[in-house]
Formats: structure tokens, sequence, C-alpha cells
């Protein structure tokens, strides 16, 4: 599940910020250019209170400051014919064959970064967005990846009161397949039994193991 990539990315990275202050000087002040004095501010409150990664929006009950992942939606992108995208063999069976069904797939997931601070709010979203940025997620079999971000409008069915919210948007597609193991049972692919048919030829059983050898048969009606 795409969601679990993006914890595991979101988790190691700010765990890598805990290990090497060094990263948030490098982001703060080398890339945005900021003061030492505020980047040592930055070091010193985010050593203080880093920010817990979860799945789900915030609640009022949460300790802030928080990291949340949310679906954005998600659909089909590009589909194939009759979602068919092959077959799949046993080597131990071979009687055994199965459908893969699927499709590419585009998911858009949100990352919210709720602070009791305007600025903090701002200073965790860069470093999410330094996270996202450098996580090699084709790792995870995740293309066509797009990123952005805005800040929300208070909104009390989504954001608890006296929070400063900006959100963080992560665009990709991922090819989803399953294997139907149910498709075998209504397909013949051994036929068991004697069939004969004087005007056929091997070719009309379509690929379709027949199991029979004819000797010794008039073909006369």
């Amino acid at each position: 599940m795409i969601q679990r990539f993006i914890y595991t990315a979101l988790v190691d990275g700010f765990q890598a910020f805990t290990d090497d202050p060094t990263l948030i000087d490098a982001l703060f002040m080398e890339e945005w250019e900021l003061s030492e004095t505020e980047s040592d501010s930055i070091k010193e409150h985010f050593a203080a209170h880093p920010p817990t990664i979860k799945h789900g929006y915030a609640r009022m009950e949460d300790d802030f400051p928080i990291i949340t992942i949310v679906l954005g939606g998600e659909g089909e992108a590009q589909t194939v014919l009759g979602d068919d995208l092959g077959m799949v063999l046993d080597e131990d069976d071979p009687d055994y064959q199965a459908d893969i069904a699927g499709a590419l797939w585009q998911h858009t997931y949100q990352i919210m970064v709720y602070t009791e601070h305007p600025d903090l709010t701002t200073y965790y979203y860069e470093m999410v967005k330094r996270i996202m940025i450098t996580t090699p997620f084709i790792n995870n079999g995740l293309f066509e990846i797009k990123l952005r971000g805005n800040d929300l409008m208070p909104d009390p069915a989504y954001i608890p009161a006296h929070l400063f919210v900006r959100q963080f948007t992560f665009d990709c597609q991922r090819e989803f397949h399953t294997v139907d193991r149910n498709s075998r049972l209504s397909k013949a692919f051994a036929v068991r039994g004697i069939h004969v048919d004087k005007s056929g030829s091997p070719r009309d059983v379509g690929g379709v193991q027949t199991l029979v050898t004819v000797s010794g048969v008039s073909t006369d009606e």
C-alpha cells in the first residue's frame, strides 16, 4: 500500500534530521538562505518537538506537531482490454493456469502538516518536501511522480481549532495487478475421456490438452 511507502519515507527522513542536524542547516541556510540564528532555532525546536507521523486526519486529542497521510483519490489511469495482463503458470502443477487482471492506476495522497504556529508549519512542510523529493519511490514501483503543495483554509470538519495546516500532495502511478485464482475453474485446460471427431483436426481444439490417443477407430459413419 502506497501510504505505507510514504509513512516509512517520512519516519526515516525525520529520523535522519534527528541523527544529523546539519541537514537542517543545509535545507534552510543553503537552500532557502535563512540566517544561522533562525536555523539554530529550528533545530532547537525540532529537537524538543519532533512531529508524529500517522495515517488519517488529525483529531483534537492528538499531540502536535503532527503529520498525517490521507488518500486524496485514486482511479484507473490506463486500462487494457478486458483488464487482461496475461496468464500465470505454476511450475509445480502443470495443469494450473490463472489469469492476471489489472491496469495502471493513478494515486493522489495528501500529507498534512499540523502545528500551533504558522512558521513551524512552514518549517516542517519544507522538511517534508525535502524528504519526498529525495526518497527513491521508484524502488516501490511508483512512476509519473508529481509533487505540489498548498495552504488549507480553516475547516472545523478537518482542522482542529487554533492550528495551522499546510498540505503536500503526492501524485503517482503504479501498476495494480492481481492473479484471478478462480479463473481456471471456468475454463477447460484439460479434457479427460473419449472424444473423436472425424471431421476435426488437432488445431480445432484450440490448444486444449485432450489426453486422448485414437487408434484402430473407423472414421466411417
